[in-house]
């Protein structure tokens, strides 16, 4: 547990990440930003004194989010009658085990606020009783400070297009971010004219997967988009992407080039060239999108946010999605300085939360946890392309059309 502020604490928030696997990196940054802004603040939310005990979802076994440590860690907070608020989850599909865990929680539920789940059925109506289910008390006690997929497959979708992706071929890991990731994607490509060749899951726990290629060889797409995380075996996946359909290209078959590969942002981070985190040299040449902009994009208060924190960080690079887990942070301190102290009412507060001009931007958060009227970077995208093991910016700061991200939401709403 940290605390570095004056006294003894008067309550705690923790962070649940995942530590272990490809997204250590990110998450480890993650902490420290969330440690940073506290902080500033003297580690005070208001009245309160804050402490901050990071903790960890991921295990050795699986190097990436395990259900169990989800579990485990979701019971555990619920049962913390010092804990006000948890800033995660990373990953949707532990996001999808711990809400309706923390929701029962004692004292009117506990509040959560994502920095980056991007699953839109966790708020919106989606097949089968989706977001219900994951709301057995009828509050809502999730947000996010993320743009949710639909946005995410009507940019990924919009890009295609304007590449001269004229077919396609989607594969998804069959969990709560890849499978919903890769329907928003199908549902913005069909809008846009992109002839959708097949929907198909794959098993990230494979060895090898040379016949699915060779089965996606036979369709002849421009590109493959892939929903999934860059813990899943990724580097094999792509070694066997390139060994059947050949390396990716900037161009689509059709145009004279060759099977181009689009990625979303579970796979956005510098571990995914990296074989000794799972990743592989050949996602070069690969298309990547992830929400919000280039550093240098910034302005206002994420400028003097990434100024300070950079120091810390002993010359490493800026993470973007340290800029999301401060903009959670502050989210949540601020609910908590205009609470009376009690976990239903930072839940009450979380949602009367409009922010003007804030690390990401403007924005509110509506019903149900999500952004509403936002400005800056909380709805914006970049694309980056893999250049020398290295995600290169390609498109910096592209928003959805709305049309497109209405398309996104109808597919996945079956």
């Amino acid at each position: 547990m940290q605390y570095n502020g004056s006294g003894k604490a008067d309550h705690l928030i923790a962070s649940d990440l995942p530590l272990i696997g490809g997204s250590r990196q990110q998450t480890t940054q993650m902490n420290k930003a969330i440690a940073y802004v506290l902080d500033q603040q003297g580690w005070k939310a208001g009245k309160y004194k804050i402490a901050f005990q990071a903790c960890n979802d991921a295990s050795a076994q699986l190097a990436k989010w395990d259900p169990t440590k989800c579990s485990a860690n979701a019971h555990a907070y619920a049962g913390d009658s010092s804990l006000l608020g948890v800033i995660g989850t990373f990953n949707s599909g532990c996001a999808a085990i711990e809400i309706p865990v923390t929701n029962k929680a004692p004292g009117g539920g506990l509040q959560m606020i994502s920095p980056a789940n991007t699953y839109g059925c966790l708020t919106e109506p989606c097949a089968g009783n989706e977001p219900e289910k994951y709301y057995p008390s009828g509050t809502r006690t999730y947000a996010r400070v993320a743009p949710s997929d639909p946005n995410q497959g009507a940019v990924q979708a919009k890009f295609m297009q304007q590449q001269g992706v004229k077919s396609l071929y989607i594969l998804n890991d069959k969990e709560a971010y890849g499978l919903g990731v890769a329907k928003n994607t199908e549902g913005a490509a069909k809008a846009l004219g992109i002839k959708v060749l097949g929907f198909s899951a794959f098993d990230p726990k494979s060895t090898n997967f040379q016949a699915l290629f060779t089965k996606i060889k036979n369709t002849n797409p421009d590109a493959i988009f892939i929903g999934g995380l860059v813990d899943e075996n990724s580097g094999q996946l792509i070694n066997d992407k390139v060994s059947v359909l050949g390396p990716n290209t900037a161009k689509p078959a059709s145009a004279g080039g060759g099977v181009m590969l689009f990625l979303p942002d579970g796979y956005t981070t510098p571990a995914i060239f990296l074989r000794s985190q799972g990743g592989t040299p050949n996602a070069n040449g690969a298309y990547f999108s992830v929400a919000g902009v280039g550093l240098d994009k910034y302005k206002g208060a994420a400028l003097t946010f990434i100024d300070g924190f950079k120091k810390t960080l002993n010359g490493a690079a800026l993470n973007p999605y340290a800029i999301l887990a401060a903009q959670a942070a502050q989210v949540m301190l601020s609910a908590i300085s205009k609470s009376d102290g009690t976990r239903g009412s930072v839940i009450s507060e979380v949602y009367k939360t409009k922010v003007t001009n804030g690390l990401i931007g403007s924005f509110s958060l509506n019903a149900n946890g999500d952004l509403s009227g936002a400005s800056g970077a909380s709805v914006l995208y970049t694309i980056y392309v893999g250049k020398g093991n290295n995600l290169v910016t390609f498109v910096n700061g592209v928003g959805p059309v709305a049309s497109l991200t209405q398309a996104a939401r109808k597919e996945a709403a079956g």
